[in-house]
């Protein structure tokens, strides 16, 4: 009998332990765009990852130990692809030997989640270069977003997935509507 208490107990112990997503899911939502921005220009964008570590979300929550989860598609191809979709609906062509040349730089991707008395703490921060070259003209921009939450309970996936798809979706929709960096692509 004592045996079946002693199991069970261990059981219930091992079985109350919090748990983790193991990915996290990002999907930008940009609204369509009109199709008279760009006609007969071409373009080629291309970028880089250079965040420090590939995690989207860190849980640091004292007593437990660290964990860190990563996105199930590289977030820079995901950006891009909204990115390059919003172009074409502009009107943009894509060629690779195009003289006009956009470079996205991702800087910094992540939502840190702590709790550092009774309250969980979300911190999300997004940071994007982005540099516009079209033969000896060049445009650079610099895109930081940054996002808090508190809360009594421990944030679900959901929502710390949806900080970070508010802010890259205002990136890109920002970059998709800066006039100045449509005056760059078309000048010839």
């Amino acid at each position: 009998m004592n045996k079946i208490v002693l199991f069970t107990y261990v059981f219930l112990l091992t079985g109350c332990g919090v748990k983790y997503p193991e990915t996290a899911n990002l999907n930008l939502r940009v609204p369509s765009q009109s199709a008279a921005v760009y006609a007969n220009s071409t373009v080629f964008v291309h970028g880089q990852d250079a965040r420090e570590n590939p995690e989207v979300i860190v849980y640091k929550v004292k007593k437990e130990p660290v964990v860190k989860v990563p996105n199930l598609n590289a977030p820079l191809i995901v950006i891009t692809e909204r990115l390059t979709g919003g172009l074409r609906e502009q009107g943009m062509q894509f060629e690779s030997n195009s003289p006009v040349r956009i470079e996205l730089k991702l800087n910094q991707l992540l939502a840190t989640i702590t709790k550092p008395k009774r309250l969980y703490s979300v911190e999300a921060v997004s940071r994007i270069t982005l540099k516009a070259i079209n033969g000896k003209k060049s445009l650079t921009k610099k895109y930081n977003h940054q996002d808090d939450l508190k809360s009594v309970f421990r944030p679900k996936i959901a929502e710390i997935e949806n900080m970070l798809n508010n802010q890259l979706s205002d990136i890109v929709t920002q970059i998709l509507s800066d006039m100045q960096l449509q005056e760059l692509i078309i000048k010839k």
